[in-house]
């Protein structure tokens, strides 16, 4: 099982962040410097894609290696898969080796194995340093600066990866709450392979709606808790490359939707999550998405309401002063938004979250969060109906601030049947959402 935190950085604070005196103290032995070489394969049809697998040979050091990995989970940065690797004589698949895997099934069609063939290859610098902490816990931290290739087609690398050798991930946590103090770092949503796969497909990167989420019914609330917190913060990181570089606006959407989400799972759950752990980060939640609220306003306005006036009155010049002006405010607060979104206290307030999650003592401190969660969803689920309804009495008589809470009512109870979607059947949950 492979447990790393991914770190993107730009090419002179990988430098700046191998010189830490943090990275100083706990390194142990010398680092080494190799350069590695990986080649990923599939089928034309995609078939490890659409199984959730990668698949590689990989040169690294003189020796060639081959790596059979699952799609896993990643956020706020961590990434947990299953991983298989074994060393190999040279530059060729053994199939016979990934038949001792849980996927023996799909390698050993020979449709299959006919059809692989490299996709995408990887180029990098790897430097890899041992890191030993107090309590006895073991990562390697590897910064890796190249690219990703697919033809003519190409994708920087330059990303930090600290794996879990041994011991808690919450080290990987601290370890990085130290360092986006002193180095302009972000969590990184995607691994390699995703995005050698996205540089394959030759279509251009797109805003990214939230994933179903997975619950077992016979989980508990805590576990189910964690999974929708995850959700909602892998959601909104998928997007935060795309809206960064403002090619559209629906990334700002996406990430402000991400962190509605997350404020009403929050909210959804504040009877039993202990909040002296969790309120420091749901205050910075409300106020990281009030952040962006003043450039979402703008975008809707300018692209959405502004174009109906233009529309009516496109030949007035006052109309088209009054354009340009909006515009302009609306590129001010966008690019307010993007500060926020690229500051050490964005990325600070993500990792606070995943140690937070990592850590896990809050899941014992109530018998509430030990409860299997279809009961508590079911009974969550009814309470908000039975608000809805209650706000929604007297709409035709409701004023704007009347409508606007009915509203967000209307909004916490879809939320509330999206996260617990997979405990009903599918069935009664589409239509009941829309």
């Amino acid at each position: 099982m492979e447990t790393e935190l991914k770190l993107l950085l730009a090419p002179q604070d990988l430098r700046r962040l191998r010189r830490d005196p943090r990275i100083r103290a706990l390194q142990q032995g010398r680092a080494s410097i190799r350069h590695v070489h990986s080649i990923y394969y599939d089928t034309p049809e995609r078939t490890l894609l659409r199984a959730g697998l990668a698949l590689r040979l990989r040169a690294d050091g003189g020796r060639w290696l081959q790596t059979l990995k699952t799609e896993g989970q990643a956020a706020a940065g961590l990434h947990v898969r299953e991983e298989w690797e074994w060393p190999l004589p040279g530059e060729a698949l053994d199939f016979g080796l990934l038949a001792t895997t849980p996927e023996a099934k799909l390698f050993r069609a020979p449709s299959l194995r006919a059809k692989l063939a490299p996709v995408f290859r990887t180029e990098f610098e790897r430097t890899s340093l041992r890191l030993g902490f107090t309590d006895g816990s073991l990562a390697e931290l590897c910064l890796d600066s190249g690219e990703i290739r697919c033809g003519r087609r190409a994708s920087a690398i330059s990303e930090a990866e600290l794996e879990l050798l041994a011991g808690s991930p919450v080290r990987l946590y601290d370890l990085a709450l130290e360092l986006v103090e002193r180095v302009p770092l972000r969590l990184g949503q995607a691994s390699k392979a995703e995005r050698g796969y996205a540089l394959a497909s030759k279509v251009p990167a797109r805003p990214v709606k939230a994933a179903q989420i997975e619950l077992d019914s016979q989980g508990s609330v805590a576990v189910a808790f964690a999974t929708v917190v995850r959700s909602c913060m892998a959601h909104l990181q998928s997007n935060e490359t795309g809206f960064l570089a403002g090619k559209d606006p629906e990334y700002l959407h996406q990430v402000r939707v991400a962190l509605r989400r997350l404020r009403a799972c929050f909210s959804l759950f504040n009877t039993v999550i202990p909040q002296p752990a969790f309120a420091p980060v749901t205050n910075q939640v409300r106020e990281r998405n009030a952040a962006l609220g003043k450039a979402r306003d703008w975008d809707v306005f300018v692209h959405e309401m502004l174009r109906a006036l233009r529309e009516q009155r496109a030949d007035e010049t006052a109309v088209i002063a009054f354009e340009r002006r909006c515009l302009r405010l609306g590129r001010t607060h966008l690019r307010a938004a993007q500060g926020a979104v690229a500051s050490a206290a964005w990325q600070r307030l993500w990792l606070q979250l995943g140690r937070l999650l990592a850590e896990g003592g809050w899941m014992r401190e109530s018998a509430a969060l030990a409860q299997p969660v279809d009961g508590f969803a079911a009974n969550l689920l009814q309470q908000r109906a039975a608000t809805l309804d209650k706000r929604g009495k007297r709409l035709q008589e409701l004023d704007a601030a009347g409508r606007h809470r009915l509203r967000i009512a209307a909004k916490k109870l879809r939320y509330a049947a999206e996260f617990f979607a997979a405990l009903f059947p599918k069935r009664r949950v589409r239509p009941y959402v829309q």
